[in-house]
């Protein structure tokens, strides 16, 4: 007999013994979520991943109930309400003190709307429920001694416009968890950990979750994958590629060719204009966003027990670009990144939410970048 056998024979076993002594043992209002039934197991799951979430935003200093439930549903956190359940649970003396109760909390609310409009911007990483129950963990550190339910970094704000050029050779290798400066750096950690030899392959996609002030037309995005970079920025108003400089111009160009060590495919993303004794002049060729919600996709095959992949996400306002203009001041842009596992019929576990654990739901949330005209 299985482990998990013996344990649902041992539990119901142990309800058959103590039924006729508690009428807790019979669930009258069954737990549901998404309008769909859960079992004991996932509402304990569910429990247990919002103690944590709460655990860990209380750390950082977040107590408001407000943002707790907002990040708690984003993350599959919640069950549906029991609109019956609370009926009698009111006629049970303690609703008017919690409808009293409630009105306090919603002048406290008010009282605080200012900080959650702030709340805005967001970059997350997180898992579908397939990945993360293919054993899929996240951390900061190689070791992930810092695995967590929840990894926060810094906002990137009040950031000026910065240039491909001026990154240093090590923007993916010298860094772990955030790193912002005039842009935002984040690398995080990736690891397989199943019990078998089963291999198995997942995608990921970056999307842009919220935008003011069409910031995204300036703003370009820079992928580390197990230190091979790409790096993405949309079309301009022509819908042709954002070159640096652009196709027509041939007499400027950059110098050494900015980080091309790391490239990926350096024949696609640089391209030589001119040559002056021993020194070059490049012209960069980001490659264009997937459309106007979508930055780039990407993934792995083949992914074999304790294999770990390291990534690091770049996100800065390219100051050569010509969108990067002083309209763009105290604009935002929040973007998405998630993983999600292919099945064997080569399709996506695209549901979106992630699943209990206690290293389950990994969020990174922050405002990600506020322009200013330095």
């Amino acid at each position: 007999m299985s482990d998990e056998k013996k344990e649902k024979g041992g539990r119901l076993h142990k309800q058959q013994k103590t039924a006729a002594n508690s009428d807790q043992q019979r669930r009258i209002f069954k737990k549901k979520r998404a309008s769909t039934e859960l079992t004991r197991t996932q509402v304990r799951e569910i429990k247990a991943g919002r103690k944590a979430l709460r655990k860990e935003m209380r750390a950082r200093g977040i107590r408001s109930r407000k943002e707790f439930e907002t990040t708690a549903s984003s993350l599959g956190l919640y069950f549906d309400r029991n609109r019956l359940g609370a009926f009698f649970w009111f006629l049970s003396g303690r609703g008017l003190w919690a409808l009293l109760g409630a009105a306090l909390a919603l002048l406290g609310a008010l009282a605080l709307i200012s900080v959650i409009s702030q709340m805005r911007g967001y970059f997350t990483i997180n898992l579908t429920d397939g990945l993360f129950k293919e054993g899929i963990a996240l951390s900061e550190t190689p070791d992930f001694e810092t695995q967590s339910s929840a990894l926060t970094a810094l906002p990137a704000t009040d950031v000026p416009e910065y240039s491909i050029s001026f990154f240093e050779d090590d923007i993916d290798t010298g860094y772990y968890g955030e790193h912002n400066a005039d842009y935002f750096a984040y690398t995080f950690f990736l690891r397989y950990e199943a019990e078998d030899d089963s291999e198995m392959s997942y995608r990921w996609e970056v999307d842009i979750n919220s935008e003011e002030q069409s910031l995204s037309e300036a703003v370009w995005v820079m992928i580390f994958e197990d230190g091979e970079m790409a790096f993405y920025a949309k079309v301009n108003e022509n819908g042709e590629t954002e070159c640096l400089p652009a196709k027509s111009v041939n007499n400027v160009g950059y110098l050494d060719a900015p980080l091309i060590q790391y490239s990926a495919a350096p024949d696609d993303q640089y391209e030589v204009i001119a040559t002056s004794g021993s020194v070059s002049y490049y012209r960069v060729i980001p490659y264009d966003f997937v459309s106007d919600t979508v930055v780039a996709t990407g993934g792995m095959d083949g992914v074999l027990p304790g294999d770990v992949h390291r990534y690091t996400v770049v996100v800065w306002l390219e100051g050569d670009d010509p969108d990067c203009t002083d309209d763009l001041i105290g604009g935002h842009l929040g973007l998405n990144m998630q993983f999600s596992l292919v099945t064997e019929d080569g399709d996506e576990d695209s549901s979106g939410n992630t699943s209990g654990g206690w290293w389950t739901w990994f969020q990174n949330i922050f405002d990600n970048l506020k322009w200013w005209n330095g």
